[in-house]
């Protein structure tokens, strides 16, 4: 304070005085709460309000106080503040401040406007009082009510905004600046239709707000899309309604975000899609549709699948979506792989077994990209994982924004809806073809059944033709022309018993004498023969197993199946080429069983044979096993080759496969189980038969015609032959001829008794005869009716009449 603040207290006129002189009464010119306070604060004048009103002490007692003591203690600091600034400064300053009455604690609001005044060189404060207490109450309540209602806004989930009657933003809650992205500043003052996408579906945001701001009791709600500040879009509900208070008239918006709820419906809706499509489109067509989905569905520029090496499964090792196949297409010369190693971008993913986001790629990863190709800025990558194993990776890259968690979320729901798709449809097709490969073996199985039968009658037939023709070629005396007709005629009937026999195989009821052999051995001593039967212009590879290798198969059959093949080799490549004959060891596991050919696991022999011709057509390939199916031209070939390799391959209990493809040749695979040494059967021995000079022999068949051939061809050969055309003729004949039959020759299927009954019978009226049998049937069926041994008393129609002969003495010699 200045030295004269010290001084006495100034002559002011006195309150209490009646007025004379001139002076007016100091209580009637100043305001009712007014007073004089020193520099050090101490109450030098006041009004009498504000003594009896504010004070409420006497005359006396409030010139001993201090004017701070009638402040409330939470606002002292500010008045002495402002009383030191008016008497160094000589503003005039004002304050709202609560003042004790009567000394507390009840206290009013006043507005205090006070200034420095100076008497004799003394300073002093004066001032006055006007009661603020209603407005500051109301003031109070209104600003706790803004409070309160600003707190619900900024507090709530749902983002709400205040526009005046143009449309223009006021106010916008932190939650609609999390949805947005633009802050409070960046929004006041521009029309909120300015994050509306109109274009969108549902664009109807600004016909709402005239609606409302028309008609002040509407509410409005529709579903729009706003765009975010980082460009992208999001699906909400606007509800719009009209909204005032004491600063602002226009309306207020509340948004709901329907993201979540969108891209589950969107899923939802692409996964029924998949569903209805799944039998109609293949597995890659079902993943390239995915792809370009999780593109749309995360706002990214390019997407791909890319398969673990191990685990395609059948798939390509990369499936991409229709951008990055535009893009490669535009880079020339790169090929259909993409021009880097994508593994760097899926390593961690791959390891981790978790989604990955990488917003910042490092430059590491992209130092091998072609100048030419687009740069990655940003990559989410999920993982596929099926029975715990990671299969293969979904990439997306290059969304205009940064990657979040919701991306890799939605990206990963979307891949587990479709994996399971991809997962039901492989297995389907497992099933399908499994159940396309079952038919094919039922349905082969009913051709051989067939192919069976006629071969049998066929027999039949052709075994008439041979002997009557054999039997006329014996005439003497022949024309020229006959002889030369008939000799025809039976090399015809030979082709057809030729035939007949290819049927036989195909069917699987080819007679056969198996035998223990080497492979490589065998293969290697009918190379000659082969090289021959190819031609001169086709080379010959020979690629043996190396190691022994035996098999126990009829060798003639191991020879048809050398020679049909490589006569389709040779017919493929149109005679100039090359052939590859390679045999191997190998072992089926009980896990590689169950494929498409129904192997059984064990230890097998593979003979493949593999050529450089034009390969198969695929709509012929599942034919070329069947009987008379044949692409060569009419008159080229019969269609017996591989159906009878087939036959050959199933009787000795193998399978066989072949890879063919259009252009590039054909590969054909037999595999025939390893030889294992049996115990050899017991063999039936009997006493050596005393052969007369004219053995007589009883013949039973029930075709006529051939009764009456083998009687012919065996009385040529000086045999005595008694027929019988039935088995009850048989037993009459054998009782009238007891003890004089050396040789029963008999039919095993017959009306009345087959022919092994039939022998037992006849062996009890005449003992000591040897038994022959002759059938046009398969072993099987043979071997059904008793005939245990047909490998060496059955002779197989049809026989020429050296054959049946040869085989009467062999009998007949037999130990």
């Amino acid at each position: 304070m200045p030295e004269n603040s010290k001084i006495g207290t100034p002559e002011f006129p006195n309150s209490d005085a009646p007025g004379s002189s001139g002076y007016t009464h100091f209580a009637d010119v100043l305001p009712q709460s007014m007073y004089v306070v020193d520099a050090n604060g101490r109450m030098v004048r006041w009004s009498p309000w504000f003594r009896d009103r504010i004070v409420g002490k006497s005359q006396e007692e409030v010139a001993s106080i201090d004017f701070l003591e009638q402040i409330h203690p939470e606002d002292r600091p500010l008045v002495a503040q402002r009383m030191n600034d008016i008497l160094r400064q000589g503003v005039e300053e004002t304050a709202e401040v609560r003042i004790l009455l009567k000394g507390g604690p009840a206290y009013r609001w006043f507005l205090l406007i006070a200034n420095r005044y100076e008497h004799d060189g003394r300073y002093f404060i004066t001032g006055t009082g006007i009661d603020i207490t209603r407005l500051k109450k109301a003031g109070i309540a209104m600003m706790q009510s803004e409070q309160r209602y600003r707190s619900m806004f900024e507090k709530a989930d749902s983002p709400v905004f205040i526009t005046d009657t143009d449309g223009a933003i006021v106010y916008i809650s932190p939650a609609f600046e999390k949805i947005v992205g633009y802050t409070l500043p960046e929004c006041v003052g521009n029309n909120f239709t300015q994050c509306c996408d109109e274009t969108a579906p549902g664009g109807s945001a600004l016909g709402m707000f005239r609606e409302v701001i028309s008609n002040g009791a509407s509410i409005e709600a529709s579903e729009i899309t706003i765009r975010k500040k980082d460009g992208s879009a999001c699906y909400v509900e606007l509800k719009l309604q009209r909204y005032h208070d004491n600063r602002t008239e226009g309306a207020i918006g509340v948004l709901c975000d329907l993201t979540q709820r969108k891209q589950l419906e969107r899923l939802t809706e692409f996964r029924l899609g998949l569903l209805q499509q799944s039998e109609s489109v293949s597995i890659k067509e079902i993943l390239q549709k995915t792809i370009d989905e999780a593109e749309k569905l995360t706002g990214s520029q390019f997407g791909f699948i890319y398969f673990l090496p191990d685990d395609s499964r059948g798939n390509p090792w990369c499936i991409w979506s229709d951008r990055v196949r535009e893009q490669m297409e535009a880079m020339k010369g790169v090929g259909v792989r993409h021009p880097f190693n994508v593994l760097p971008f899926l390593s961690e993913s791959i390891e981790s077994r978790q989604p990955v986001i990488l917003n910042e790629v490092p430059r590491t990863c992209r130092e091998d990209f072609p100048p030419d190709h687009p740069s990655i800025s940003r990559t989410l990558s999920v993982p596929i994982i099926e029975q715990g194993k990671v299969v293969a990776v979904f990439l997306v890259f290059n969304k205009c924004s940064s990657y979040t968690g919701n991306d890799a979320q939605w990206v990963g729901t979307l891949t587990n809806l479709v994996w399971d798709i991809v997962v039901r449809k492989r297995t389907a097709l497992v099933e399908m073809r499994n159940q396309s490969a079952l038919l094919q073996i039922q349905k082969m199985e009913l051709i051989g059944q067939l192919a069976g039968g006629i071969a049998h009658d066929f027999n039949n037939m052709l075994g008439v033709i041979l002997g009557n023709a054999e039997l006329a070629l014996s005439s003497d005396g022949l024309e020229p022309s006959v002889e030369e007709n008939l000799q025809e005629i039976y090399h015809a009937a030979e082709r057809s018993a030729e035939m007949t026999s290819q049927l036989l195989a195909f069917a699987r009821k080819q007679t056969t004498m198996p035998i223990a052999l080497n492979v490589d051995e065998t293969i290697e001593d009918a190379l000659p023969i082969l090289q021959r039967v190819a031609g001169e212009n086709i080379q010959i590879e020979w690629e043996p197993c190396g190691e022994e290798c035996k098999l126990h198969i009829d060798p003639s059959q191991l020879d048809q199946i050398l020679m049909n093949l490589c006569l389709n080799a040779r017919d493929a490549m149109k005679g100039a080429g090359k052939i590859v004959i390679a045999t191997k060891r190998l072992r089926i596991d009980a896990s590689q069983s169950n494929g498409d050919h129904f192997r059984l696991p064990g230890n097998y022999a593979m003979l493949s044979v593999a050529d450089t011709g034009c390969g198969i057509a695929d709509r012929d390939k599942p034919h070329i096993f069947e009987p008379f199916f044949t692409t060569k031209a009419l008159g080229k070939g019969n269609g017996l080759g591989l159906s009878s390799i087939y036959g050959i391959v199933k009787q000795n209990r193998g399978f066989v496969d072949f890879e063919s493809e259009a252009g590039k040749g054909s590969t054909f695979r037999i595999y025939l189980p390893q030889y294992k040494k049996l115990e050899s059967a017991d063999v039936v021995s009997g006493s050596k038969i005393d052969t007369e000079e004219h053995p007589t022999i009883l013949v039973v068949e029930d075709e006529p015609e051939i009764l009456n051939l083998c009687r012919i061809s065996l009385e040529k050969s000086g045999f005595t032959v008694i027929t019988a055309g039935g088995p009850t003729e048989a037993i009459t004949l054998a009782e009238e001829n007891s003890g004089r039959i050396d040789l029963l020759l008999t039919d095993v299927v017959m009306p009345e008794m087959n022919g092994t009954d039939l022998s037992s019978k006849l062996s009890a009226i005449s003992p000591g005869f040897r038994v022959l049998f002759m059938s046009g049937y398969s072993p099987d069926i043979v071997a059904t009716y008793g005939v245990d041994s047909p490998l060496v008393n059955v002779i197989r129609k049809p026989f020429t009449f050296k054959a049946l002969t040869d085989k009467v003495r062999e009998a007949l010699e037999a130990v």
